[in-house]
């Protein structure tokens, strides 16, 4: 055998018969072959992920709820928990001061009155906002706030023992995001969740920010239906 490899090696058949090397079409082949392959790869992937995500179960209720004890903003009257038991309660924790989200979601609220206002033989829902920030929001301010919103949703305050009772309650998280709460110029990171509460103080279901306002309120129906 001769020195030194060619760069090209030819092959034989069984049969004996020689065969050229492999040529451009075929690595052609061969890549695009692979990258179907990836692609293929790929859908199964999601398509697996997307199964798995349909296929969740909750098993049982959360433990979430309680007793607490608040200032409504716009009665000024102390009020707890017991004070809207006969109707249903959509709880919403944020702060008067947040840029974007909580204006969002406390304008869905509002949407999801609304919706179920249309509905023939409405539940009574009581929409409640809980500030996660005394230090700050004080009842004026709450009201000042409260006039961009639907009259309807009621906002509450207390001593910073009252809002961690309440927020505890809820397992809802919070905590200074950005700035310097020494000198009243931060931002608040929290939970983005509406708690919805049976007209006996219990909790039922809660809904995340993804959750559309006509969705909402179709959850609100179907609870009303199943304990009719």
């Amino acid at each position: 055998m001769r020195s030194g490899l060619r760069w090209r090696t030819i092959a034989r058949h069984a049969s004996g018969a020689r065969r050229g090397p492999v040529g451009w079409t075929g690595l052609a082949l061969v890549g695009a072959g692979g990258v179907g392959l990836a692609v293929y790869y790929n859908i199964e992937k999601e398509k697996r992920q997307s199964q798995a995500t349909t296929k969740q179960t909750t098993y049982g209720k959360p433990d979430l709820g309680g007793k607490w004890t608040l200032v409504s903003a716009n009665s000024g009257l102390p009020v707890t928990d017991a004070s809207y038991l006969g109707k249903y309660t959509l709880l919403y924790f944020g702060f008067s001061r947040c840029p974007d989200i909580c204006p969002a979601e406390l304008v869905k609220v509002g949407e999801v009155l609304s919706l179920l206002d249309a509905k023939k033989n409405p539940p009574e829902v009581q929409a409640l906002f809980v500030s996660l920030d005394p230090n700050r929001d004080s009842i004026e301010q709450l009201r000042y706030y409260a006039s961009d919103f639907d009259d309807r949703i009621d906002f509450l305050i207390g001593t910073p023992d009252q809002v961690k009772i309440a927020g505890k309650n809820y397992r809802v998280y919070s905590s200074v995001a950005a700035g310097d709460e020494d000198t009243d110029d931060y931002l608040i990171d929290h939970s983005i969740v509406l708690y919805l509460n049976g007209p006996d103080g219990d909790f039922l279901d809660f809904f995340t920010q993804s959750t559309s306002a006509r969705d909402v309120a179709g959850g609100i129906m179907k609870h009303h239906a199943n304990r009719k």
